[in-house]
């Protein structure tokens, strides 16, 4: 199918949501909490938002008819609640949905609303727009005119949680993706845009090169870090960590692995160092691209595995967790399988959900800090505390194929420390001289809560 001139677009899209800028979003529930404040995010990666998975392939948009498209959300938003999630970055375009959009569009909020399921809208058009026109500041207004009326529409239903502005860009004279190239102050702008029409929406960048990282935040000031991290390649044994990005696209080279790459514990940190005291939300491998389409270096984590990668992106000090990607499609595997069928990693993931929406209102209260750093007797060990002067040890079991018996020795400040509670199963432990011994599972964490 041919394109539309991106221009074209735009002016298309400004009209269709004049449109349907009133549309009813439909019966909600109130809000547990706000995420990313009270509500610890775990979002997915749910890219085709406006056909039914299980129709890949095909051309026909089987979401035009309402009645069916209510019955795709309640579904899939309904699998997402039941599976752990509360967050959805999804695909979203209104001129895909033909002549009914408006109560396509409906239906979805009303839908995501209903399951707890808050939304995360790529901003696609204005993607492109963004790239063509960063030189081109007298067409300003195309792109602002398609921008207002887009969250004009979607402002009004509270399912929208913020929205995604660029895909991993590349800051202006470094090498990378075509199209991917942004100046850093024009994401600051579409963020300062988004944040006026949308007030109290998240505007998000996804980073993936902690190289970039500082340049891009400084220029964009979003209120997260929204960074990805994939570590598992297919020639790398079952619990390697040790490159960040083991590869990357093979068109550009951005990403090669080899002894220069910091292993996935080192880019946790390097990127919380890079931009601190902006909160990360990780978006963790959960995914392998399919041959011939896509070079297949990388591999679907072992259950263990994508434990590990929540894990440690918590224990590092994340305060969301997102997973790439849900779906199975043509050219990549999901934690659901082509005919929608779970799969032993979303199984995984729905057992690790569980245990981090447990930890959750603490893990979004406490801080790290590394001067109260315990000694553990293998993997590794945070102190973490909390406003109210409370205590905390995250410790990691790096060694996701055995579960191990670890020896804590708490900073000399801490040794007072009579006991201590595990965050997510309550299950009480004894200190004595200043130390206690846990035991981890493989690839897993224990957040103990310190006590007198």
């Amino acid at each position: 199918m041919r394109r539309l001139a991106r221009p074209v677009l735009a002016l298309v899209l400004v009209l269709a949501l004049v449109q349907c800028g009133s549309a009813d979003t439909g019966r909600s529930r109130p809000d547990a909490g706000a995420i990313g404040e009270d509500v610890f995010p775990i979002g997915v990666y749910f890219v085709r938002g406006q056909k039914p998975i299980f129709d890949e392939g095909s051309d026909t948009d089987f979401r035009a008819d309402p009645e069916q498209a209510r019955a795709d959300y309640a579904r899939e938003f309904g699998d997402l609640a039941a599976e752990g999630f509360n967050v959805a970055v999804m695909s979203v375009d209104p001129i895909a949905f033909g002549d009914r959009y408006e109560e396509v569009l409906g239906a979805l909020l009303d839908e995501a609303q209903k399951n707890g399921i808050k939304l995360i809208l790529p901003l696609g058009h204005v993607q492109g727009l963004l790239g063509e026109l960063r030189d081109e500041l007298s067409d300003a207004d195309l792109y602002q005119a398609a921008a207002q009326d887009y969250l004009e529409y979607f402002k009004n239903s509270p399912a929208v949680l913020g929205y995604v502005v660029f895909d991993e860009p590349v800051p202006e004279g470094e090498p990378g993706p075509d199209g991917q190239v942004v100046k850093p102050e024009q994401l600051g702008k579409a963020r300062a845009f988004i944040e006026a029409a949308h007030p109290g929406a998240y505007a998000l960048s996804s980073w993936a090169d902690v190289n970039h990282m500082a340049a891009l935040q400084a220029g964009m000031q979003s209120r997260v870090l929204f960074m990805d991290v994939y570590p598992l390649a297919e020639d790398k044994e079952i619990g390697d960590f040790s490159d960040a990005w083991p590869r990357g696209n093979p068109d550009d080279g951005s990403f090669a692995g080899g002894a220069d790459q910091p292993t996935y514990y080192a880019y946790l940190d390097m990127s919380r160092e890079a931009v601190p005291g902006v909160p990360q939300w990780v978006i963790v491998q959960a995914f392998e691209p399919i041959p011939p389409e896509h070079p297949h270096y990388w591999r679907m984590p072992e259950p263990a595995e994508l434990r590990h990668e929540v894990m440690a992106a918590l224990a590092h000090g994340a305060k969301g967790i997102f997973y790439f990607l849900y779906q199975s499609e043509s050219w990549v595997r999901g934690l659901r399988d082509a005919s929608y069928q779970p799969t032993p990693i979303l199984e995984e993931a729905a057992r690790v959900n569980a245990k981090v929406q447990k930890m959750g209102p603490t893990l979004l209260k406490i801080t790290r800090n590394d001067a109260f750093r315990p000694q553990v007797s293998s993997g590794e060990g945070f102190g973490y505390t909390d406003a109210d002067g409370g205590r905390y040890v995250f410790v990691l079991n790096t060694d996701v194929l055995h579960a191990v018996d670890v020896t804590v020795t708490l900073p000399a400040a801490w040794s007072g420390a009579g006991s201590a509670v595990d965050v997510a199963g309550d299950e009480p432990f004894t200190v004595r001289d200043g130390s206690l011994t846990v035991n981890v599972a493989p690839g897993d964490a224990r957040l103990l809560r310190l006590g007198e």
